[in-house]
């Protein structure tokens, strides 16, 4: 009777962990083809970065910088 309830069980664990692997790998397989494949053809490339604007500095502002002239 014990091996009766062992190999259920089993069986019962085996089930739940691939079913949630497929539920996992179905909602990430969903999420992709939403986002990515209505707003870019085939083979196109996309860069999601924006650089950082750089400051001005006027013409009378600069940077110090210390030095020892050597003779």
């Amino acid at each position: 009777m014990r091996d009766v309830f062992y190999t259920i069980l089993v069986v019962w664990v085996l089930w739940r962990i691939l079913n949630s692997y497929n539920t996992m790998r179905s909602k990430q397989t969903n999420q992709n083809n939403t986002s990515e494949s209505s707003d870019r053809k085939t083979g196109e490339t996309f860069v999601n970065f924006v650089p950082p604007k750089k400051k001005s500095v006027g013409n009378d502002e600069g940077e110090y910088v210390e030095y020892e002239e050597i003779k």
